[in-house]
């Protein structure tokens, strides 16, 4: 039997933050689901304006009008990204117009879209610990590959795995008997996120931010040197001479490679400057 869907899920959604809007255009209503961020979908993509081609693997020419399968969590690519989390509001058979606003002011993409069937859906809380893992390693990956490229989505991606890792501290408690998986594998994970996360934040300038994401550094006693190096230079823009100094002796033999020992000697450099720069200013207020 056909419904209207107007009073069960309205007729618009959108995230004004993220620039996208979606609106109801038709809907066969048969099931009142919606796919949740652990999912795997089938949608049809109908028409697609405006991609003035931006990478996207599922809205090029040749896939009009077929059958896609989507799975969420696996975009590489800023419209994917958004693309799947319009889907996600969208309940089985509806068909919407999907909008992304782009930098181009008045050249949004515009997407008709149709959610023909959920394949696979899970609720994130209803997880078991090692299926959170690898959705949390996911995650990372993803963010590794999009790093370069699309640093914004990167970080994105980091903060979610971190986000389901965060779930199941403290992870000391986790046995592989009881819970499926050690302990200490989420926290190797979740010590791989943070690091990728500290590269995200160095290159935004947010060296605070830097230091809180590497506070296990001080606890480790053979933290990776990524961490380190990446602590150390948070240090340095900040100025903390001494903890920079002291980071960067962490590593051993660290005057045999090239990065730390550039980093050491500009740290020396700007200490030396820092201290006479002040020894004469106190001359000069008490001399």
């Amino acid at each position: 039997m056909v419904h209207k869907m107007e009073w069960y899920v309205g007729t618009e959604w959108q995230l004004e933050r993220k620039g996208l809007h979606k609106k109801v255009l038709a809907h066969d209503f048969t099931k009142l689901e919606k796919p949740h961020a652990v999912a795997k979908v089938i949608i049809c993509v109908e028409e697609v304006e405006n991609l003035n081609g931006r990478e996207s693997i599922y809205l090029s020419e040749d896939k009009l009008n077929k059958s896609q399968s989507m799975e969420m969590g696996s975009a590489l690519s800023p419209v994917d990204y958004y693309l799947e989390m319009l889907v996600q509001q969208m309940v089985i058979g509806e068909k919407a117009l999907c909008t992304i606003k782009t930098k181009e002011a008045g050249n949004e993409i515009r997407i008709t879209i149709s959610l023909r069937e959920i394949q696979e859906s899970k609720p994130i809380h209803k997880l078991s610990v090692p299926e959170m893992y690898h959705l949390a390693l996911k995650y990372k990956e993803n963010g590794v590959k999009m790093f370069k490229t699309y640093p914004v989505f990167a970080h994105e991606y980091f903060a979610r795995a971190a986000k389901c890792l965060i779930s199941f501290k403290e992870f000391e408690g986790l046995t592989k008997k009881r819970d499926g998986m050690a302990g200490k594998d989420l926290y190797e994970l979740f010590v791989q996120i943070q690091t990728n996360l500290a590269a995200c934040l160095l290159n935004a300038k947010r060296y605070e931010d830097v230091i809180y994401q590497t506070n296990f550094v001080d606890k480790q006693n053979s933290p990776s040197e990524k961490s380190v190096y990446r602590r150390a230079m948070a240090y340095y823009h900040l100025s903390e001479f001494d903890l920079a100094q002291k980071t960067i002796e962490k590593i051993p033999n660290y005057e045999e490679k090239k990065e730390f020992n550039n980093l050491y000697h500009k740290v020396v450099e700007c200490r030396k400057t820092s201290n006479a720069n002040y020894k004469g200013m106190v001359k000069k207020m008490f001399g």
